[in-house]
């Protein structure tokens, strides 16, 4: 039967609302006119009220080539009755009334719709007697958000003794992804390539733990974590999946094999460790065929920088009018500097400022957060340290008038204990380094140690107009962290307070960031790099 004309079966339906939900009534009987000073305009196919008083857009579609316009009407018709009525968006609603053949056109594109719109918005089925007369509706269920198996911040790292054996704790994990629920995971191999046979176990296998599909998982994945770890609220199952992988293969009897904690940003430093090397990527589930993906790709997925996942190195932009990308960027950035309340503080602090100020222009951020001063320098010392060492770099630019121009340093005070006493006080011997290394809890120590050297982690901005080179009349600021929050001190506003926030972080006058600290205190370094690489040798 084909359905009878459009303004027929509008005509049917405004007379009878209780077909689509109880306490609807009609505004008015024929079709709602929006003009519009702007240009367009149109009318809406029912406009009525529900029993909560909240004004009801009704869009009825009776062939498939109309249902394509569908989404762009409701979008303009609700925009049209807000202004016009000077409505909120939670006083208004949308319903798209269509064939039952005419959602497998409709269903997919109005899902992502009511997901992310602004007004709640309803689809219905219109159902007609034999002679094309309405007769009900029946509520349409839209789609879910499309899982993504993105990999998650869970990760561990395996050492085994044989590449046999590797293998061997591999087939191992792949079984028990499997009884969990199809986890998708994805691991690098890691091959030690620097007195190899003097350490027990040479192949490792870095983990992570990819993100758990609830539909799927096993009913043990599901009840919840309440344990002492930060992965709780937000990674429970996949921390769970975690620690079933590692209890299954502590109880394989794989000879040798060790393992520990490990997180995102970690790969990094052991690929730039000339102790070991990556020699490839192997997974389950999503990434079981790691040849669809270029090698950059999975090495990004480990590392977190492929969704702001890493805890250590972030690079990114925004602006600040693209809401939803300036939300994202903001919870990126902070999430690489985990383990640093100091700079995550300032940099919040810094970007509340800048982001009205920028508008339309664009702000950037680069961050190296590694939270390991010791390990910085036996990998870094003496030639190596630029790459290593911690920073943040940031520019908020906008399209007309000042642009700010922001560095993070680690700033040295003049004061503090000896570099290497203050080490030996921290990490007390071989197995406390070592066990804190294994535990991810490093960064606790590297607290410890940089307030026993008097070094501070603050922010040095400088303002100027954009298109233009620096100069000694540019505003400087200084941002540092207190109880309260962030405290910035400006060259231009407050000079006595910039004179004095500077003399705080300065040695004798002079800000000396951690490189040139180092540099300053050579010899303790080179025997701090030597004695914890001689300690550290078997890592």
């Amino acid at each position: 039967m084909r359905p009878p004309l459009e303004n027929v079966l509008r005509n049917a339906l405004v007379q009878n609302l209780e077909l689509i939900e109880p306490g609807l009534r009609p505004v008015q009987f024929e079709e709602y006119p929006l003009p519009n000073a702007h240009g367009t305009r149109g009318s809406i196919d029912i406009l009525a009220r529900d029993r909560h008083q909240m004004w009801v857009v009704i869009e009825l579609k009776r062939s498939r080539s109309s249902a394509r316009q569908a989404l762009h009407e409701v979008n303009k018709y609700t925009e049209l009755l807000c202004r016009e009525k000077n409505l909120a968006p939670d006083r208004i609603r949308a319903v798209i009334l269509a064939m039952p053949d005419d959602w497998e056109e409709l269903l997919i594109a109005v899902s992502h719709a009511a997901r992310d719109w602004s007004h709640d918005l309803r689809g219905y089925q219109l159902l007609l007697d034999s002679d094309g007369t309405p007769i009900g509706t029946e509520r349409v269920e839209f789609l879910p958000r499309a899982f993504e198996p993105r990999i998650t911040p869970i990760h561990n790292l395996f050492f085994f003794t044989t590449e046999e054996q590797r293998e061997q704790g591999w087939r191992i994990i792949c079984k028990v992804a499997d009884e969990l629920g199809a986890l998708d995971l994805l691991a690098a191999d890691l091959d030690r390539v620097a007195d190899k046979h003097s350490f027990p176990a040479p192949f490792g296998l870095y983990l992570a733990v990819g993100r758990v599909n609830e539909e799927l998982a096993a009913t043990d994945l599901l009840g919840g974590y309440d344990g002492p770890e930060p992965f709780a609220e937000e990674h429970q199952a996949e921390y769970l999946a975690l620690c079933e992988l590692c209890n299954r293969l502590a109880r394989s009897k794989l000879r040798g094999m060790k393992m520990g904690s490990a997180q995102p940003g970690q790969l990094k430093n052991l690929r730039d460790d000339p102790n070991w090397a990556i020699q490839g990527f192997r997974g389950t589930g999503a990434y079981d065929d790691t040849a669809a993906f270029e090698q950059q790709d999975l090495f990004r997925f480990l590392t977190g920088d492929e969704r702001g996942d890493s805890q250590i190195l972030y690079t990114g932009t925004a602006s600040p009018q693209v809401a939803s990308r300036w939300n994202t960027f903001r919870q990126e950035a902070r999430q690489s500097f985990a383990g640093n309340h100091e700079w995550e503080s300032l940099v919040d602090g810094w970007l509340d400022e800048v982001g009205p100020k920028v508008g339309e222009g664009d702000v950037g951020l680069h961050v190296y957060n590694p939270c390991d001063l010791l390990q910085t320098i036996i990998h870094g010392w003496p030639d190596g340290l630029d790459n290593l060492l911690p920073m943040v770099m940031g520019e908020a630019v906008p399209r007309h008038g000042l642009r700010h121009s922001v560095r993070g340093a680690l700033c040295w005070n003049g004061r503090g204990m000896s570099l290497r006493d203050a080490v030996r006080f921290v990490y007390r011997d071989p197995l406390f380094l070592m066990s804190n290394m294994y535990a991810g809890t490093v960064w606790e120590r590297d607290r410890e140690l940089l307030d026993l050297l008097g070094l501070h982690y603050v922010l040095l901005e400088k303002i100027g107009p954009v298109g233009s080179e620096a100069t000694v009349v540019d505003e400087h600021r200084i941002w540092t962290h207190h109880d309260q929050g962030p405290r910035v001190y400006s060259s231009e506003t407050d000079p006595r307070g910039y004179a004095q926030a500077y003399a705080s972080i300065a040695a004798d006058g002079e800000i000396v960031s951690i490189g040139q600290y180092l540099n300053r205190h050579s010899h303790e370094v080179e025997l701090v790099a030597r004695e914890y690489r001689a300690l550290t040798h078997g890592f």
